[in-house]
């Protein structure tokens, strides 16, 4: 059977190896999965690393190697169909050198064969317009002057998260094509939302992503992703209890559901 190619995308400390970290340590732990175990996982030694991390409330350790590692994850859905997905996971600099057209050629290579992204994001801070900020600093309706003109020309380590985001997705959707998208926004247990669902909260909150991948996906999905389920200096003796519970990590759509394997799970169906 051919293997499902996922590719988990996003900028530097999104929040991608925590949630592999995370997804491998509440299936460990049992409880009702839209996915579950299907066989052993490949670079077993790295992974099964980065979970005992996630189980003890500590940091998970981010991907460094200059190469990406490529898990093979055999799962299972709730019909016992068994699905390979290879996940490459790698540290996000190498998707912000992107922007600076020095993409790994071959994470690009396997990139064209991937049926989903499951792109993450975790520093949403609305962009600036540079139209809007010469708009504030010229306060007496006058021109802004040479000097207020070039503070708000930023270089590309500067540039909102958001807008990073954005040209990322905009270089993927042309080398992969319109394939199936989900878009995590991660530590969702920090972000003080009153919205009754993430799509309102895009819609609200980051309306320059929502519309991109709007216009530029036909089959998308958003989640909100705690995948931690805590703060890191905070957390006490119920930690173990909240874990094996398996009341700790979970996703967000209109409501918590504690099954980090909804967004895969959305990726892959029917995609074999």
């Amino acid at each position: 059977m051919d293997g499902i190619k996922i590719l988990i995308a996003g900028l530097p400390n999104a929040g991608k190896t925590t949630y592999i970290a995370a997804l491998n340590g509440a299936i460990q732990t049992g409880g009702d999965f839209s996915l579950s175990y299907a066989g052993k996982t490949s670079e077993l030694q790295y992974v099964n690393k980065v979970t005992r991390q996630w189980l003890e409330g500590k940091v998970v350790d981010h991907s460094t190697d200059d190469e990406p590692k490529y898990i093979n994850w055999p799962l299972k859905n709730r019909n016992d169909d068994v699905i390979n997905i290879t996940i490459p996971d790698m540290k996000g600099e190498m998707y912000q050198d992107i922007i600076n057209n020095d993409f790994n050629e071959g994470l690009a290579e396997f990139c064209k064969g991937a049926s989903g992204i499951f792109f993450f994001i975790n520093d949403i801070v609305k962009p600036v317009l540079k139209d809007h900020v010469q708009n504030i600093v010229s306060t007496d309706g006058g021109a802004v002057n040479q000097q207020e003109e070039s503070a708000v020309s930023l270089s590309i380590e500067k540039v909102n998260d958001v807008v990073k985001a954005i040209l990322v997705l905009k270089y993927l959707r042309n080398l992969i094509g319109d394939v199936r998208l989900a878009v995590a926004v991660s530590s969702w247990d920090m972000i003080e939302s009153t919205y009754p669902s993430i799509e309102e909260y895009m819609k609200s909150e980051c309306s320059a992503l929502y519309n991109y991948v709007r216009y530029h996906f036909k089959d998308y999905k958003f989640y909100g992703v705690s995948a931690q389920g805590l703060k890191y200096d905070e957390h006490t003796g119920s930690l173990d209890k909240i874990t094996v519970d398996g009341k700790r990590a979970y996703i967000f759509t209109t409501e918590k559901e504690y099954d980090l394997s909804i967004p895969l799970d959305y990726l892959t169906n029917n995609q074999q």
